[in-house]
């Protein structure tokens, strides 16, 4: 299987090597030569909760391709290769208008702004804690093939109120399984997610969304419900953003929210500081606190420098406050 992989590698990239100048083509224009993507991210991280797992490790390895099949019709594809392999991306759009457009296959399910970024553009090295329970990263409904917030389904998504170089108003909704990535349904159900951005000037938007789904074999099926809200302002140098999240899992009602604010020096150093809170369980008396400060550098255009230190501390009800500290370094490469 790995010598497989490495030999399909190997030949995506000699195929693009070859053809340089046709990856410079317009974005729209035709081309039966795809365009290969890529990341590695690389980390060294120290966790005081778990001192026997220390050390560095190879936390992704992306390889995919995308392009044009129609003016009006592309694709992308996209695997991870960290551990054991599996798809990440697989997906048609078919691009209509810019008021409306569809996309089917497997992606990133449109709840929370936060998850719609990805490693190589989020401004710390960890998700907010309710980003990562409500969304599928380490979801409270135990599917573990929720991992990475993707899902296979049918979604349109489009602009309105257009502007020079914006729209007031876009909007995302869509069907999905509801089972995670490459998995079919396993009930009757299909769940509907569905996002709105509103910019009322290019720098500022608010955002609202809201995923309707259930999980769970058919017969023995839970409701899994989500609800967030939030706001950022973005420009050239400040970014700042922050988002409030619930969910009902199974019958069990959680709430988080997080704010993160970043500011960019000469295009090259970004101090960064960033705060979550997570309550599980609204009936319990247990909550988490994190604040994370850290500082991302780019000394090149595809590479990212991220350092942060991060300061958790914990309540419940049967364990006394609980402290933690963790620290990360990371290099985000990608292509």
């Amino acid at each position: 299987m790995k010598k497989t992989t490495i030999a399909a590698m190997m030949a995506l990239f000699l195929l693009t090597s070859t053809t340089a100048k046709a990856e410079e083509k317009s974005d729209n224009k035709v081309s039966l030569i795809p365009k290969v993507t890529g990341m590695i991210n690389l980390r060294y991280a120290y966790d005081e909760s778990n001192k026997d797992a220390q050390g560095f490790d190879v936390r992704r390895v992306r390889l995919g391709m995308k392009g044009n099949l129609h003016e009006k019709l592309d694709y992308v594809m996209q695997a991870e290769y960290a551990g054991n392999v599996r798809l990440l991306d697989a997906y048609l759009r078919w691009k209509i208008a810019p008021e409306f457009n569809v996309q089917v296959g497997q992606f990133k399910v449109h709840y929370s702004m936060e998850t719609l970024g990805g490693p190589a553009n989020w401004l710390v090295t960890e998700n907010p804690t309710a980003v990562a329970k409500l969304n599928g990263y380490n979801d409270l409904s135990g599917l573990a093939s929720h991992k990475n917030g993707r899902d296979i389904g049918l979604m349109f998504y489009g602009g309105l109120i257009h502007k020079e170089l914006f729209d007031v108003l876009r909007y995302r909704i869509g069907v999905f399984n509801g089972n995670g990535y490459n998995l079919k349904d396993n009930n009757r159900k299909k769940d509907v997610a569905g996002m709105l951005w509103i910019n009322p000037i290019r720098q500022f938007s608010i955002t609202g969304s809201y995923y309707y789904g259930t999980y769970g074999p058919r017969n023995n099926d839970h409701v899994r419900n989500r609800a967030s809200a939030g706001i950022e302002w973005k420009d050239k140098k400040l970014t700042v953003r922050s988002e409030y999240l619930w969910g009902n899992t199974a019958g069990q009602h959680s709430h988080g929210a997080y704010a993160q604010a970043a500011y960019t020096i000469n295009q090259l150093i970004q101090p960064v500081v960033g705060y979550d809170f997570f309550k599980q369980n609204e009936d319990v008396d247990a909550y988490q606190h994190n604040l994370q400060v850290g500082l991302n550098i780019m000394p090149v255009k595809y590479v990212r420098v991220q350092a942060s230190y991060t300061y958790t501390m914990q309540k419940g009800d049967q364990n006394p406050n609980r402290h933690n500290n963790m620290a990360e370094i990371q290099v985000v490469a990608t292509y």
